[in-house]
């Protein structure tokens, strides 16, 4: 059988790359690596070392790097894995010290508690704020978006519906604004603005 890479590793001989410059401007790389009995890699890199280019009528009929219509992709089919990716991927089946089953709850950093509804592995959507669930299985739609449920009397674990309040994410952020904070605390709020303001400032002069 002929071995197609019989000259892979030898030195360019200077009839060949006279040949190639001749040949390489209008044929493919895949027939000169047949024709010089070279990889694809030793083509290009003798074209990138000698300067050699594509002619503009080779470009337009070709168009290098465009699949042509119904023609197959190489790797169509084929599950594509970089090298090294096993490390830090997890066996199928195989789960993380984290996981936690579906009805499993948790609370959140602000001391919310959310609960299990999906294993998707995308968290905002397996995980549903509790208040959420309850609201919607009292009023018999879901949480419309843009809008949050809070708890009227202030109390993160008190569920009963009397006590979830719809409102939306902009009354929610007016509400948390320090401006509704109890006096004196919004005065000292700004106060302490301003000091910082004037510290950074000191900070970029010296």
């Amino acid at each position: 059988m002929t071995d197609y890479l019989a000259n892979q590793g030898k030195p360019w001989s200077p009839e060949d790359l006279a040949a190639l410059a001749k040949v390489y401007p209008d044929t493919d790389n895949a027939t000169l690596a047949r024709i010089f009995r070279r990889s694809l890699s030793s083509i290009k890199n003798a074209a990138v070392n000698n300067d050699l280019k594509k002619s503009a009528a080779y470009l337009e009929r070709e168009k290098p790097g465009q699949f042509r219509s119904g023609h197959p992709t190489w790797n169509k089919g084929a599950h594509f894995r970089p090298r090294g990716s096993e490390k830090g991927q997890f066996k199928p089946g195989h789960k993380p010290h984290t996981w936690l089953p579906i009805g499993s709850e948790r609370v959140t950093k602000d001391g919310y508690l959310q609960r299990k509804l999906s294993d998707t592995g995308y968290t905002p959507r397996d995980w549903v704020p509790v208040s959420h669930i309850e609201w919607e299985k009292h009023h018999g739609k879901p949480v419309p978006k843009g809008h949050a449920v809070i708890f009227r009397d202030g109390n993160s674990r008190n569920f009963a519906p009397a006590n979830l309040e719809l409102i939306s994410r902009a009354d929610l952020m007016r509400r948390n604004s320090y401006l509704n904070l109890p006096e004196p605390l919004p005065q000292i709020v700004q106060l302490r603005g301003a000091l910082n303001r004037k510290i950074n400032r000191r900070s970029q002069q010296v």
